[in-house]
């Protein structure tokens, strides 16, 4: 598996605002330069996932666009495949589709439907991914995950995958799992089981907290007391990034040397701090 593939950068953002802040995200999300717009799914946002990234598609005529993730348990595939195929359209084919498993307990308790163990969450993730793969050829896929079996699923289906800390159904699962030694074992993973399917997927770089700083001390401290974390571990976590710019820059090439994550995605509320750092690293 390659380390050293370009950068690539993308916004996650959750589309829970109006119909025109949300064309206003787009907006700005392409004026910056970003190369990929993902949203979020979850019952409670007042915009629907594909209803979405099709006015996106009609707004920027760049941008590529996906979804970070459906939660498979929420929805008929036929039905997705019907609406993916609407995007494609309207698009030109810019868009990817991101997959998963499902986890947050709300979305199951707002839909009243049951959130069955993550064994059988899994194997229904692992019979629609292969309905998808027959239904769109040619799709980009995007899965992720942090245990064993979902990691192993990814690498051998999927064109990016996300490697995940720990969730329960509520969150992170603690500190253990934000650490960069759970990465390395993930990334591990991921590698072998890519290599023995013959296979070189992109591996994506999840950012949960995105800060660019001239003073970040401040917001290191705040962070790992929220992470349950020593000061001098932050720097190494993966799903949290906060430095100055050139710190940032440097620290997302050591993960890049690291780890070989190329293809970085923040929140959609520090895409504009962050477009510095993205600039910085284009092309390298």
């Amino acid at each position: 598996m390659s380390f050293q593939r370009p950068f690539e950068f993308g916004v996650v953002a959750e589309a829970d605002c109006t119909a025109e802040e949300w064309l206003e995200v787009v907006r700005r999300c392409d004026a910056l330069g970003y190369d990929v717009l993902l949203v979020s799914d979850h019952v409670h946002h007042r915009l629907a996932p594909f209803p979405a990234l099709a006015a996106a598609a009609v707004v920027s005529d760049r941008l590529r666009f996906g979804t970070y993730v459906l939660n498979n348990d929420l929805r008929n595939p036929a039905l997705v495949v019907q609406e993916f195929r609407t995007v494609h359209e309207l698009s030109s084919g810019r868009v990817l589709l991101g997959v998963g498993a499902g986890w947050y307990r709300g979305d199951y308790a707002s839909t009243g439907i049951r959130r069955e163990s993550g064994a059988v969450r899994l194997e229904r993730l692992e019979r629609v991914v292969v309905e998808y793969g027959q239904a769109l050829p040619g799709t980009p896929l995007l899965l992720g995950g942090s245990r064993p079996r979902t990691l192993s699923l990814a690498a051998r289906a999927a064109d990016v995958v996300s490697i995940l800390p720990g969730l329960g159904p509520d969150g992170p699962r603690g500190r253990q799992d934000l650490l960069p030694e759970a990465t390395d074992r993930r990334v591990a993973l991921v590698r072998d089981a890519a290599s023995a399917a013959g296979r070189e997927p992109v591996l994506n770089h999840l950012v949960w907290e995105c800060f660019v700083s001239p003073r970040p001390g401040p917001i290191v401290e705040a962070l790992a007391r929220a992470a349950g974390c020593e000061l001098g571990e932050l720097d190494d976590v993966p799903c949290f990034l906060v430095g100055t710019r050139e710190q940032l820059v440097e620290r997302l090439l050591a993960h890049r040397e690291r780890w070989g994550f190329s293809f970085v995605t923040v929140p959609a509320s520090a895409m504009e701090a962050f477009a510095a750092v993205a600039e910085a690293l284009r092309g390298r």
